[in-house]
C-alpha cells in the first residue's frame, strides 16, 4: 500500500477536460496534426513547471486537469501557505516555458527540427505563455495578481477584488479576439464560467481560510493590532489581535467563538 501511495505522489492523476477533446477534434479534422502535438507538448511542459515546484515545497498533488491553454492543479496545500512559495509555484509554468525556448532553439540549430516547425513552436509557446499570465482567474496571472493583493490587503478583500479585475481583463481579451473562432469562444466561455464559479465560492474560501487559522498555527511575518473585532480584516502571514474591553485578544480566541460549538453553551 505504501508503494501505491508513493506512486500517486510522484505521478498525480492526469485528467483531460472535455473542452480539450473538442479543440483537439477541430484540429484533427482540419489536418493540423503537428499543431496539436506542439500545443500539448507546451501545455504538458508548462504544467510540469508547477508540479516541479509543488514537489520542492512538499505539497501533495491530487489531480492535474489539462486544457489546450494550460492546466488546473488540485493540491492539498493550505490557503494560508506562504505567499512567496505560492508565487514561485504559479510562475513555475512560465519558467519552464522559457526553458523550452532554449531546448527548441538547440534542436533547431542542430538541425533536428525543420525551420517551419521551430517558428510554429515560437508562435504557440509565446501565445500560451502570455495567455496564462493574463490577470484573469483561474489563469496563472489571475492567481499571481491575487497573491500580490494578499500582500497588502486582507484575504477576503483580495479574493473580492480579483473578480472584477478578472472580468475587466477578460473584457479586453474579448475585444482583442472580437472576430473569434470556435476555439477562442470556447476559451472565453470557460473563463467566464470559472470567474462566476469563483464568485459563488467566495464564502466557502473565506470560511476555509478562517478555519485554517483556527485549527493550525502558521508562521507570521507581521503582527497587527485592530481596534475592532472583525475577522474579515485577517491577512495572510499576519497575526492579528483585536481590542475588546480595553485589552487585546488573540485572533484564535475570536475564531474559537465562530467555530467551536462548545463556545455557544
Amino acid at each position: 500500500m505504501e508503494n501505491i501511495e508513493g506512486m500517486k505522489t510522484i505521478f498525480p492523476k492526469f485528467k483531460i477536460n472535455p473542452l480539450t477533446y473538442i479543440i483537439v477534434l477541430s484540429f484533427l479534422l482540419t489536418g493540423f496534426i503537428k499543431n496539436i502535438i506542439l500545443i500539448f507538448s507546451i501545455v504538458f511542459f508548462h504544467e510540469l513547471g508547477h508540479l516541479f515546484f509543488l514537489k520542492i515545497f512538499h505539497y501533495e498533488v491530487v489531480r492535474v486537469e489539462l486544457f489546450p491553454f494550460g492546466g488546473l492543479t488540485t493540491t492539498d496545500k493550505f490557503i494560508n501557505s506562504p505567499i512567496n512559495k505560492d508565487l514561485i509555484i504559479y510562475f513555475g509554468g512560465a519558467l519552464f516555458q522559457l526553458f523550452l525556448y532554449a531546448v527548441f532553439y538547440f534542436f533547431y540549430r542542430k538541425g533536428f527540427i525543420l525551420n517551419s516547425t521551430y517558428h510554429l513552436f515560437l508562435s504557440y509557446n509565446t501565445s500560451i505563455l502570455f495567455f496564462n499570465l493574463l490577470p484573469i482567474k483561474p489563469l496563472d496571472g489571475g492567481m499571481i495578481l491575487e497573491l500580490f493583493l494578499q500582500k497588502y490587503f486582507s484575504f477576503v478583500t483580495s479574493i473580492t477584488l480579483s473578480i472584477p479585475i478578472s472580468l475587466f481583463f477578460l473584457f479586453l481579451f474579448i475585444l482583442y479576439n472580437i472576430k473569434s473562432n470556435l476555439n477562442s469562444l470556447i476559451v472565453i466561455s470557460f473563463l467566464l464560467y470559472k470567474i462566476w464559479d469563483a464568485y459563488k465560492k467566495k464564502e466557502y474560501y473565506k470560511n476555509k481560510f478562517l478555519l485554517e487559522r483556527y485549527l493550525y498555527t502558521f508562521p507570521y511575518k507581521k503582527i497587527e493590532h485592530n481596534e475592532k473585532k472583525d475577522l474579515l480584516v485577517l491577512k495572510k502571514e499576519t497575526l492579528h489581535f483585536f481590542k475588546e474591553q480595553q485589552k487585546y485578544r488573540h485572533e484564535k480566541e475570536i475564531l474559537k467563538e465562530k467555530f467551536d460549538i462548545h463556545s455557544y453553551f
